[in-house]
């Protein structure tokens, strides 16, 4: 009887044991491959929390990541809109914190119904955006929305000019890809101008409608108040296209204040990074940039390292893909603790030229600084490793807009129309080894642990 007992006692054990290997060798496996990773984008301080650690999730997970982010825009097939627009807007307004524009996870489709209201809402009414060098309109949208409007321009395609409609839509996406959910929701769309936009039409606005060169009904100027010539670029209309519609993108306004009550208030400041274009013969700074100290002597005792200077390095990232020569300063919300540096303002990107050109200035914050967040690091080697390239995650993301390139017609890739012309499509996967190369640079000067900051914010 003793004999059997110990016999058992030992079974029981070794029972024991073995589920206990198999408890770890599944926790391991589910760590590795991202299984069962519902936290998977949470803030990083909620990653930290779950030790999920980025950069063992598999390829294969990141490729349905891509594809998730892609799904969270659009509505199955079959699937109708389920809620007026007001709902939208006020999840678009929820989801604004002094860290992000969007959330880590969409539920319940409020993406693809925010985009379905941007692309299809009814106009109420339209007037001019007087601000800055580009023309644009400010519509109010059905359900109490107001948007930025950015007409397609045509008549000129340097790196630097006339903003890019398109560089809008592909650099939020671009943004999102990245995980930098500091962007305001972009999508393109067709407006009918005589239908949609002259019967709503503010009296100084209509006012600016002519007929240009006596032929093209329905085009307007709108009111820019630093619109000007550039060169012998002629400052012409925006005419609509042979089926009466003008292609643009739409901008949501940020809300003006958080779904708690405070109010939103940005500040700005001078990029200690400019580049060489913007210099205006500073010849102090440009001494100054020269050095190898010139981020740790100047830079660091300025700004704080975080969260606004890790910020700012992991904007010269996205700056560099999408380069982006137009960011001389940088809009941060000021009145919360750790307010994020946001990205606002892609329109000169991904101009006809740059697809050859990588300014290798605009990563000078990345370079000189060789800092960069743990978190977001192991976010790009994970993409760099996905089973599919970056340019490729970067069509599937844009494949649901409707925006094309200007003079170049519908633009297919595959089955996919494209937001980006092939030559910027490429460029994105130049673009990003160099980023990478950049940051092995950096860690042949210095430790891993000075170069990767362990930052709680995401």
């Amino acid at each position: 009887k003793i004999l059997s007992r110990a016999l058992l006692l030992i079974l029981a054990c070794f029972v024991v044991k073995q589920m206990e290997m198999a408890i770890n060798t599944t926790t391991a496996f589910d760590a590795a491959n991202g299984a069962h990773d519902t936290n998977a984008y949470l803030p990083a301080a909620d990653l930290k929390k779950n030790a999920i650690n980025i950069a063992q999730r598999s390829p294969i997970k990141a490729k349905d990541w891509v594809e998730q982010l892609r799904n969270d825009t659009i509505f199955p097939e079959g699937l109708a809109i389920d809620h007026e627009p007001e709902y939208y807007w006020q999840a678009a307004s929820q989801w604004f914190t002094p860290r992000q524009v969007l959330p880590p996870t969409i539920q319940n489709k409020e993406l693809a119904g925010i985009f379905h209201c941007l692309r299809n809402g009814k106009i109420l009414k339209a007037s001019s955006a007087t601000g800055g060098t580009q023309r644009k309109l400010l519509l109010d949208l059905e359900g109490g929305q107001k948007v930025i409007f950015k007409p397609e321009r045509s008549q000129h395609y340097g790196s630097v000019g006339w903003d890019q409609h398109h560089g809008e839509i592909a650099s939020f996406h671009i943004s999102r890809l990245l995980d930098m959910r500091r962007a305001p929701i972009t999508v393109g769309r067709r407006i009918n101008i005589a239908n949609e936009l002259l019967p709503v039409a503010t009296p100084e606005l209509r006012d600016t409608f002519t007929t240009y060169k006596n032929k093209t009904e329905n085009c307007f100027y709108a009111t820019c108040e630093f619109c000007r010539s550039m060169g012998n670029i002629t400052f012409n209309p925006t005419c609509p296209n042979a089926d009466g519609t003008v292609e643009g993108v739409m901008i949501l306004m940020l809300p003006k204040q958080f779904h708690k009550g405070s109010v939103l208030n940005f500040s700005s400041f001078l990029t200690p990074f400019p580049i060489s274009m913007s210099f205006e013969k500073n010849e102090t700074l440009i001494e100054a940039m020269k050095s190898k100290d010139y981020c740790d002597a100047q830079v660091k005792t300025k700004i704080p390292i975080e969260p606004q200077l890790l910020d700012i390095v992991e904007t010269s990232i996205f700056d560099f893909l999408i380069q982006n020569l137009d960011r001389h300063t940088y809009e941060f919300i000021d009145q919360e603790e750790n307010g994020a540096v946001m990205l606002m303002d892609q329109g000169k990107t991904f101009g006809l030229q740059s697809a050859d050109i990588d300014d290798l200035e605009i990563l000078d914050p990345l370079v000189k600084c060789c800092i960069l967040r743990k978190k977001k690091y192991e976010h790009l080697q994970w993409l760099s490793n996905m089973e599919m390239s970056f340019s490729d995650a970067v069509l599937r993301l844009t494949s649901v807009d409707v925006a094309t390139p200007p003079k170049t017609g519908t633009m297919k890739k595959g089955n996919h129309t494209t937001v980006l012309r092939e030559g910027d499509l490429m460029a994105l996967d130049r673009r990003m080894n160099i980023v990478l190369n950049a940051l092995e640079t950096c860690f042949g000067e210095r430790s891993h642990d000075e170069v990767l900051a362990d930052s709680l914010l995401y």
